[in-house]
């Protein structure tokens, strides 16, 4: 429950006058005797009495009005965290993702590259670097990088799930993080999964890992 400021201070001032108006309305004279509280020695107790349980009705509302401005500003914190955490987690599995590195060579200059370019340009000529039958896929280097980047995106995947956000929010970070894979990992992945099924000599923990992950994420 959320009163605007302007209208709470409107209130405040409606409730000022009332009390006003409240001890002229008491001590003005009155057609019945009974009524008549002008000559009345203990005044202040009569219009104490009487607008006690007035003022503590107002006061039971303007807590009730305090307590559920705290309750939603401790919502508003709560959600502000989850989606901190929930943004920190997807600014780690960029950066992650921007280490993927792999070395080349152009116009016979050796050449690193990085993210995006280095994974696309190592799926794309994936066949080639496994003249060594015995070698499992585990053995080459980016696969660290490439298990890391999945096993991240996993985690976000699980925070989403396991956040305190709304239906709404959650379905937002679901389809970032879906989009993330889409641009950045789905190709590359389906190139690496089906070099893995067809060259079992490369298959080991690594590529079942990669391969239930790619096979689970396109479903």
């Amino acid at each position: 429950m959320r009163i605007p400021y302007k209208k709470l201070v409107l209130l405040t001032i409606i409730l000022g006058l009332l009390s006003f108006l409240s001890v002229l309305l008491f001590t003005m004279p009155t057609l019945w005797q009974r009524l008549d509280l002008t000559n009345t020695s203990g005044i202040g107790d009569t219009i104490g009495g009487i607008t006690a349980p007035v003022l503590g009705i107002i006061s039971i509302v303007l807590l009730y009005v305090t307590l559920n401005r705290q309750i939603d500003s401790i919502n508003d914190q709560k959600l502000k965290n989850e989606s901190d955490i929930i943004f920190m987690l997807l600014n780690q599995l960029e950066s992650e993702y921007n280490q993927i590195y792999m070395s080349g060579t152009t116009n016979n200059e050796p050449h690193r590259y990085y993210g995006h370019e280095a994974l696309t340009k190592y799926s794309n000529s994936v066949f080639k670097h496994y003249s060594q039958k015995d070698k499992k896929w585990s053995s080459y280097y980016i696969s660290d990088s490439i298990l890391l980047v999945i096993r991240s995106l996993k985690l976000v995947e699980r925070r989403i799930e396991l956040s305190n956000l709304d239906v709404e929010l959650k379905s937002m970070f679901t389809d970032k993080l879906q989009t993330f894979y889409q641009m950045k990992l789905k190709d590359s992945l389906y190139k690496l999964s089906d070099l893995f099924s067809r060259e079992p000599s490369l298959q080991d923990e690594y590529t079942i890992e990669l391969t239930e992950f790619y096979n689970r994420f396109n479903k």
